[in-house]
């Protein structure tokens, strides 16, 4: 028997061992109550039945490929060959930019006093023209997790349309994404984690020098 399991580390498990039902106690109970021919019950003993102690299976881990050494491997990885030392993503990308921006309730309109910050995305982007980036926005766990998908679609929505409409970036270098309340930075225990985990992050997709 071998089974393979997908952990959600990205390691794969193997389980190697012994059938799930025990071998027949006896020859009878092997045969269907049929005599088999050429079988030898030396002294009329019984066969012994494998038990779990007799046949364990063996656990092996086979961790995936991380070329680039960013944490994500390969098969996960969306931006290979990722310069060292970088902060990534959950999908292996560069943080250029992570924005923990405080949104009214129920809101997706972004405060002035963000601006500054993404400005200085904007600058990133002009300053390297073939650059292409995602807008991701998130949320914590408060409401349900439809909702807060789309909530932080708008958020991140909101985002991009600043780094367009008032910062002039071409729209099309621009990929906007909502994750709701996956992938927390911290876990939501307290208002402050909260609070991080409500986020816009800025992420390099292609062209990074």
């Amino acid at each position: 028997m071998k089974k393979m399991l997908f952990l959600a580390s990205g390691a794969l498990l193997f389980l190697v061992g012994c059938a799930e039902k025990p071998m027949a106690n006896n020859v009878v109970e092997l045969a269907g109550n049929q005599t088999i021919v050429g079988w030898k019950d030396y002294n009329n003993t019984t066969q012994k039945q494998v038990t779990e102690e007799q046949c364990k299976p063996e656990v092996k881990y086979i961790v995936p490929k991380d070329s680039d050494g960013d944490g994500v491997p390969d098969i996960k990885d969306k931006c290979p060959n990722t310069p060292k030392n970088l902060t990534v993503d959950h999908n292996g990308c560069p943080v250029l930019a992570r924005l923990y921006i405080n949104f009214d309730f129920n809101k997706a309109y972004v405060k002035k006093i963000y601006y500054p910050e993404i400005k200085k995305v904007a600058e990133i982007l002009k300053a390297n023209p073939k650059l292409k980036i995602e807008v991701a926005g998130y949320t914590d766990n408060i409401g349900s997790a439809e909702y807060n998908q789309k909530l932080s679609y708008k958020r991140a929505l909101a985002v991009r349309n600043l780094l367009v409409l008032k910062y002039g970036i071409d729209a099309n270098r621009i990929v906007v994404k909502g994750y709701g309340e996956k992938y927390p930075l911290v876990p939501n225990t307290t208002a402050t984690n909260r609070a991080l985990n409500r986020r816009v992050e800025i992420v390099a997709i292609s062209g990074l020098k």
